[in-house]
Parts: structure tokens; sequence; C-alpha cells
């Protein structure tokens, strides 16, 4: 995690640099310091007004952390508040060093963790106001955060945790594994609010948050010079047809001789994917049962370049759509396994059962 801190006072400074020396493991932190007092070793000493430091480091940073007043860190990051699902964390620091307040994006910042870490390390008290916390209910945004996963609808997940705080019971759907006994408020009945974990564009419930992993691969070949429409055409084709959303595919995979073909890089650009290509060798080591084709052993070197591919970079996971064929284009869709624990953050992990 990206840190900036910033002290205003001589005994700030301390708190600042103390707070950096036991909580810099694992995390990149900044330290800096405003004011006219004697600098304070390790902390750059900022010229600039305020508001331009914060508004660097509020678009650069994923927490910042004030060293004084509330009021400071509210004024400062005022204007460049946006929404919970991009804003960085924000916390308060009393100069003392005696309590730590998340200001902003206390779930899906992370800024609740980040300021329990901060006070069990400095020994300081966390002041923590969200209603689902202080209750000991499950925050819907704060779970989807610490597994990757893209809330689909903030006005959903905001009635899912009023929901939980009225006592009111939310249901759970899954395509991936859940581990643990359920939280109290989620059933895996259905309810008149929903969650649900998976890949699909359309949620199998009505009125449900779709929380959507990053686990859909697609693997791709194509004849030289084939264009990025044709490559495109047939993946929205396909991922419509089985009910799986774009916002579900991390990842494109083929064969290393076409880790160079225009249309493809083309394609893996406009949608911002990364490319993992195989050899011949690798992708025919490759496990399971593919389509073959003779004319594609006779161009590669393999029988199969998409299925292989895309299981291939799935790593464990399952082959979910077969070999498709259109205008110069192969495309085969598999899906990563994933287990999720769906308790209350901070909480142990009983012994338990695996829901579906």
């Amino acid at each position: 995690m990206k840190i900036s801190l910033i002290a205003f006072t001589k005994a700030g400074a301390k708190t600042c640099r103390h707070i950096i020396e036991s909580c810099g493991e694992g995390n990149e932190c900044l330290g800096f310091q405003k004011g006219s007092f004697q600098p304070e070793e390790g902390l750059t000493v900022v010229e600039e007004p305020l508001g331009q430091w914060a508004q660097e480091a509020f678009y650069k940073q994923d927490a910042l952390v004030f060293i004084g007043s509330a009021g400071i860190a509210v004024r400062a990051i005022a204007p460049f508040l946006k929404s919970k699902q991009t804003d960085p964390a924000v916390l308060a620091v009393d100069e003392q060093g005696n309590y730590v307040i998340p200001l902003v994006s206390g779930h899906i910042g992370g800024a609740n963790k980040l300021a329990s870490h901060i006070a069990e390390r400095i020994g300081a008290a966390p002041v923590i106001t969200t209603a689902t916390d202080i209750n000991g209910r499950f925050a819907v945004d704060q779970w989807a955060r610490e597994n990757d996963l893209l809330i689909s609808d903030m006005k959903l997940a905001k009635q899912i945790s009023a929901h939980l705080l009225q006592g009111k019971e939310v249901g759970l759907v899954t395509a991936f594994s859940i581990v643990g006994n359920l939280p109290k408020g989620l059933t895996y009945k259905e309810s008149p609010i929903n969650i649900e974990v998976s890949a699909a564009r359309r949620p199998v419930r009505k009125n449900t948050l779709r929380l959507i992993p990053q686990a859909v691969v697609l693997g791709i070949g194509c004849r030289r010079g084939i264009s990025r429409e044709n490559i495109q055409t047939l993946a929205e084709q396909v991922l419509d047809r089985e009910n799986l959303c774009w916002e579900a595919v991390c990842q494109v995979a083929s064969i290393d001789i076409k880790k160079n073909e225009p249309g493809l890089l083309e394609f893996c650009q406009a949608k911002k994917l990364p490319l993992q290509t195989y050899t011949a060798k690798e992708l025919a080591a490759a496990r399971g049962e593919f389509s073959e084709s003779d004319f594609v052993r006779s161009v590669t070197g393999v029988d199969n370049v998409c299925e292989r591919a895309a299981l291939l970079a799935c790593g464990r996971g399952n082959l979910a759509v077969k070999k498709q064929v259109k205008d110069g284009v192969t495309l085969a869709v598999a899906i990563k396994a994933r287990t999720y624990s769906i308790l209350p953050l901070n909480t142990a992990l009983p012994q338990g059962t695996v829901g579906s």
C-alpha cells in the first residue's frame, strides 16, 4: 500500500516517524511535515500550499494520513472527493498518537483496516464509526475489496448494509466455493435482496448485487492479418450467449507466434487485457480433452491453440466454453477456480462447510 503521511507540529512529526517505522513493512510510506519547526529526520518539508500537496497525494497514493486535527484533513481533501469506489483511504491521527480515525473510504479504500493496523502497531485506539463495523455485521463492500471482487451497483450495496443492520436476511448465491459458516444475516435461501458471486452478466435472482471476480480467460487463435473487430465480434457473441460479463474477463491467451499479431494486440489494448502467450510445446503439454485440428497442427505445431491456451492461463480452473469459430477467429473460455471465506473480516475461520 502506498501511503503519504503529513504532520503539522513537532510532536506530530515524531508521531509520523513512529508510524512509518512501525507500519512500513509491506507498505511504501512517505513522510512529510509542514510548519516552521525543526525538520524531523526522514521527513520531507512541504513548502507548497497544503491543498497542492493533498491534491498530488490524493491521486497518486492509496492512503493519506494527516497527523493533526481531523478538520485540517477534511478541508485539505474536500475539493478532490469523488466516490468511495475511487477515493483513497484518508485517516487523521492526533499529534500524540492516541487516536487513529478513518475519515474517507473506510471499507473499499481500506481506511478502517489501515486504522486498526496503525493503532495496533503504535498502541493507539482506532476510532471506527462505520455502522456495520461497530455492530459486528458483514460489510459487503469491504469483503468485496479484500477479495478483489468488482461491485456492480453501489446503491444495492448500501441497501444490503441497511438490511443487515435492520436484522433482515440477505440471500447469497455463488458460482464459486464459499468456505466457513455464513455471518449473521446471510443465507443461501433467496431473499428480497441478494448477493451473487459470479461472472454472470445476468444474475439468477431478482434484486441482486453482483460481485464479479477477475476469473474469465479468453483463449484466442486467429489467421494472420485478422482485424480487431473480428476478434471482438466473436468474443462478444460468446460471452453474451454464455451469460458472462466483460468485467470478469482478466486475460487473453494464445500461442507465441501470435504475440505480435496487430489485430490481437489492438483487441487486448482496447479491452485493457494482458496477453499471455505459450510455445507449441507448452500448449501440447496442457492436460485435458481438446478439439483437434490437423490444419492447426500443420500451421502452429499443436492441434489446438485457443482451448489449450485458455486452460494454461487459467491455472486452476476449468474450460467453460470449447472452441468457437467465426471469420478466421477461434475462441475458448476458461474460468479460474476461486475459494472465498465469507466471514466478517478480522474473524477467525471456524470449522464449516463449503457452499456453492
